[in-house]
Order: structure tokens, then C-alpha cells, then sequence
């Protein structure tokens, strides 16, 4: 029988197919839900969080604007909501990986993260840094602009205290960045046990550092944005990606349903008790609140992977949600520059849609013009696939 012999570059084709054909993909979209609303909770922090006197001088009862303080307030949380989503599925990513490759790519994984961060990131820090209405009172200057380049913007924050600009938001980025500099490596490392036990070494560390920043009457910030007493969120991220092991909990409806809402529940209450970031903290307010916004979180993220259900919009939207976060303070900014909106309810309600418009419209343009074409070359260094772009 005739053997057929396929010319050179015909071949690299089908070795090029073959190898992409076996990359696996994990994907589980209900998760960019999730992550829009923890966006929503963040950017309702920023615009509805006001003191309980405000809404009380404007005829709301004392009861019911001491449960929006709680709640607008708890938005804020948002964060570790992101922290647990982010940790979950990039470790899941990293042990897919190492399993089925039999060995973690490190240097690929760092160089995915640079391409799916750094191009809007450092776009934004210019914005930042050059224009004025996102630096109103110029405090964004180098003694910040140099760390938040180094992606240490969070440690010049508790340095400096925190600077009147569009680019605050951005301390967060710096903590995961810092986070994931170092955890690649311990996952190519450890074996699934030892990740558990890294992971739990992670909590007692979170914990010991704020007690250390109590000691030290450290305020707020001290705790908020500092990257090892943030670990706990994560932590518990990296435990649900290992102990689920790639799967979906198996879960009732109705018990996934109560899962989410005690968990928004304990957050929302949890924000009535806090106390303001740029105060001396208080022991138990400090000491609970953020391991239980952490379980919370993981309550919600836990409860939701395996949903069925599919809304459109919202998973787009959870798509491009880190542009809406990093935007989002500049779109706020905006709307109360130029629309000039007097400080009433209705008016405070307009400037949440407004905002809330201009944020998505913007954050989808930026998507298609900054994030895609550097996601579409992600994609060479990936080998197991995520979300599609």
C-alpha cells in the first residue's frame, strides 16, 4: 500500500493541531456572575456609602439608613470576594496543569499574567499620573507612581496614607500580583496535602499580622491593603480548588440558594460592625470581621460553582470586570465633574446609573481595544484554556 508523506510545514500543522487538540479547557461561566457582583458591591461602596445622618436629614428612617450604611459600607468587601474567586481558579489552572503535564510551567504562567494584567494596569497608572482630573489634588505623585509601577502600590498606601486618586483602587492588583509572584512556584512544589497545609499556614499568618498591627495601634489601612493580612481570602480559594478537586459541589438548589444569601447576609452585617478604615481599629471588630467575610466569601463562591443557570449580560459583563474595577473611581469622578449633581437621594441615585453606565461603556471599549488583543496572544502560552475571549 502506498504510504502518503505529507511536505514539511503540512506536518508542523498537524503537530501544531494534535498539541492544541489536547489542551484541556476550565471554564465555568456562573463564576463571571459572581464577579460582576463583586464588582456592583465595590462600586456601590464608592458611591451610596455615606454616614447614617445623611440619609436621616433627607427623611429616612434611623432603622432603615443604619441598613443601607451596613450595607453600602459592606461593599467594600467586595475585594475579598475577588480574592477568592482570583485564588480558586487560578490554582485550579496551576494543578490541571501540573497533572496533566506532569510538571508546572512557571515562567508561562508568569508570562500569562503579565499579558492578562499589565497592559490595562499600566495604561491606567499613565491616566492616572497625567491627568489631572484623576489626580485633583496632584498627591499621586512618585513617592506613589514608583510603587504602584513596581506593583507595591499598597505598601506606599499604608507608607503615605492613601493618595486623592482615580488609581487607589489599583492596591488591590498589587496585593494579588505580589501574591502570585510567589505562589506558582509552591504549587509546582507541593503536593495537593502540602498546598492544604500551606494554605492553613496562610490563615494563621493573615490573622497573626493583624493582631501584630493592633499592638502596634495601626489604623485601617494598616490591615486593609496589606498584602499578608489579606491572605485568608486566598487562602480559602486555593483550599476550594483542591478539595473539589476540578469538581462542582454537588448541591441542592435551595441549599445554594441559602448558601449565597447567608453569605451576603453575614457580609452586609458585618459592615455595620467594622470600623472605618482610617481609625484606630478595634480588637473584635478587627479579629472577626475579616475571617468572616472571608468564610462568607467562600460561601458564595463555593455554592455558586456547578449553578445552572445563564445570564447573558451578566457573564459578559463579568468578562470585562476587571476593566470595570479599574475604571470605575474615574467614572464616578467624571459624572460628578460634569454632570454636577446636587447632593439629594433622587440625585445620588442618577449618579449611581450614570456612573454605573459610563463605567460599562467604557470598561467594554477598553476591553476590545487594550485587554483582547493581548488575551488573544495569552492564549500561546496557555495550556490549559479558560475562559474563551
Amino acid at each position: 500500500m502506498e504510504t502518503l508523506t505529507l511536505p514539511e510545514p503540512a506536518v508542523a500543522v498537524a503537530v501544531h493541531t494534535a498539541n492544541t487538540a489536547r489542551k484541556t479547557a476550565f471554564y465555568r461561566p456562573e463564576l463571571d456572575v459572581v464577579r460582576f457582583f463583586a464588582f456592583l458591591a465595590v462600586f456601590v461602596y464608592h458611591t451610596a456609602y455615606y454616614p447614617a445622618d445623611y440619609f436621616v436629614t433627607r427623611h429616612v428612617p434611623l432603622w432603615l439608613a443604619q441598613i443601607v450604611v451596613s450595607v453600602s459600607r459592606a461593599g467594600a468587601y467586595g475585594v475579598d470576594l475577588f480574592f477568592v474567586l482570583s485564588a480558586y481558579l487560578i490554582t485550579e489552572l496551576l494543578l490541571r496543569e501540573k497533572e496533566e503535564r506532569g510538571r508546572l510551567d512557571v515562567k508561562s504562567f508568569y508570562i500569562r499574567r503579565m499579558l492578562r494584567i499589565w497592559p490595562l494596569y499600566y495604561f491606567f497608572i499613565a491616566l492616572a499620573a497625567f491627568v489631572p482630573l484623576l489626580n485633583p489634588a496632584g498627591q499621586f505623585n512618585f513617592r506613589y507612581i514608583i510603587p504602584f509601577l513596581l506593583l507595591a502600590g499598597n505598601w506606599s498606601t499604608i507608607a503615605f496614607g492613601p493618595p486623592q486618586s482615580a488609581a487607589l483602587p489599583l492596591w488591590s492588583v498589587s496585593v494579588e500580583e505580589q501574591f502570585y509572584l510567589l505562589w506558582p512556584p509552591i504549587v509546582a512544589r507541593l503536593s495537593r496535602r502540602n498546598i492544604i497545609r500551606a494554605a492553613v499556614v496562610m490563615i494563621v499568618l493573615a490573622n497573626l499580622a493583624r493582631v501584630l498591627v493592633l499592638l502596634l495601634h495601626g489604623g485601617g489601612w494598616d490591615v486593609w491593603v496589606n498584602t499578608i493580612a489579606r491572605l485568608d481570602p486566598m487562602a480559602a480559594g486555593i483550599l476550594l480548588a483542591v478539595l473539589l478537586k476540578g469538581r462542582a459541589p454537588q448541591i441542592a438548589p435551595a441549599l445554594r440558594f441559602a448558601a449565597i444569601v447567608a453569605g451576603v447576609i453575614s457580609i452586609a452585617v458585618t459592615g455595620y460592625f467594622a470600623a472605618p478604615w482610617g481609625y484606630a481599629l478595634p480588637w473584635r471588630g478587627t479579629l472577626i470581621s475579616y475571617p468572616v467575610v472571608a468564610a462568607a466569601s467562600t460561601a458564595i463562591v463555593l455554592a455558586s460553582i456547578g449553578m445552572s443557570v445563564r445570564i447573558g449580560i451578566l457573564e459578559y459583563l463579568g468578562k470585562i470586570s476587571y476593566g470595570l474595577y479599574v475604571y470605575h473611581t474615574a467614572c464616578i469622578w467624571i459624572t460628578d465633574r460634569f454632570l454636577h449633581i446636587r447632593n439629594g437621594l433622587t440625585h445620588m441615585c442618577v449618579r449611581e446609573v450614570v456612573a454605573l453606565v459610563l463605567t460599562i461603556g467604557i470598561s467594554a471599549l477598553s476591553y476590545a481595544l487594550i485587554e483582547k488583543p493581548f488575551l488573544n496572544l495569552k492564549r500561546r502560552f496557555t495550556y490549559v484554556h479558560s475562559r474563551p475571549v
